[in-house]
């Protein structure tokens, strides 16, 4: 049996402070992806569009796969005017063989898959009695079948070719409860960004093992077009009184929201870098407050300024 007695036993200051010397320099760690290859569903536009710029900011060759052609190929030629590498292909995330086909133009136009950040979503606003099977079917399968299955697609081919990548779902604040304040009207939608937060912690588990982080990031609302196009219908479908109760409760308690998608996609962006390296299977919520019971006024009787402030001596 070997001796063990005088085996030096590191200092611990010198652990300590050693570890700076083992760091990473930050443009590795957070800039540099230079040499990698993304695909980001729903990229051509809001938030997908952000976050597809920010990965191509960096470096990543990047791959638009979204419904819509003329929106898609726009997306793509904004970001090679800002001189990246991106290309579009048409991609209903519903469709798993249209899943599989945007890997596969991933790999055939820059040569392999290193990053997903699934941005496709729909949702609408309609109520728990009154929601049809077509509805379900049409959010769940692009918000959570979408995800699903463009993630397996994506993991197939990491884990044949060896490749320590990085998946990224989008769930929504939603997944905690958050919604239209007062009426609610989004059950499928919550149920679906719920799903795709258990997702992530079932996929990553898995997919540890290959070395391929699994995260997803929960935003809350955002001024994109969605907020302009989706569920729209309604006000003529509930009435006056719909409208009017969702103006009351947007002025007596307002929702935090990003101007610019932007805010959100910095974090996506991240999650797509070494820097998370040592995060799997966690759901960062990015929703800047939105179910914080939000103090409205400074109150404060040590602070001036603040309500009632310091009492007079």
């Amino acid at each position: 049996m070997a001796d063990n007695s005088a085996r030096q036993m590191p200092d611990p200051e010198t652990m300590a402070f050693g570890t700076i010397d083992r760091c990473a320099p930050l443009a590795d760690a957070l800039t540099n992806l230079t040499g990698k290859v993304a695909i980001v569903t729903g990229g051509a536009t809001g938030l997908g569009f952000n976050v597809a710029n920010r990965l191509a900011e960096a470096g990543a060759r990047v791959v638009i796969a979204s419904r819509n052609p003329e929106r898609g190929n726009a997306a793509a030629e904004t970001l090679k005017e800002r001189g990246y590498e991106a290309a579009f292909i048409s991609t209903d995330v519903s469709s798993v063989e249209a899943c599989y086909a945007a890997v596969d133009f991933a790999v055939e136009t820059f040569g392999n898959v290193d990053i997903l950040v699934t941005s496709a979503a729909g949702w609408d606003e309609q109520a728990y009695l009154d929601v049809t099977e077509a509805t379900y079917d049409r959010v769940l399968d692009v918000d959570l079948k979408g995800s699903y299955f463009m993630g397996q697609a994506v993991a197939r081919n990491m884990v044949a070719n060896k490749t320590k990548g990085k998946i990224v779902f989008i769930s929504s604040a939603a997944h905690l409860g958050e919604g239209p304040r007062g009426v609610g009207m989004n059950t499928y939608y919550q149920a679906a960004k719920a799903g795709v937060c258990a997702l992530t912690v079932g996929a990553a588990a898995e997919l540890m093992q290959y070395g391929i982080n699994v995260n997803c990031v929960a935003p809350g609302g955002m001024l994109s077009r969605g907020v302009f196009f989706e569920g729209r219908a309604n006000s003529s479908v509930y009435g006056e009184e719909y409208d009017a109760l969702k103006l009351a409760m947007r002025e007596a308690s307002p929702v935090p929201l990003a101007f610019n998608p932007d805010q959100v996609a910095l974090m996506v962006y991240v999650l797509c870098t070494s820097a998370s390296d040592f995060m799997n299977g966690a759901t960062v919520d990015v929703n800047g407050g939105a179910l914080l019971n939000t103090q409205r006024k400074p109150f404060s009787t040590t602070v001036p300024g603040c309500i009632p402030g310091p009492a007079e001596e």
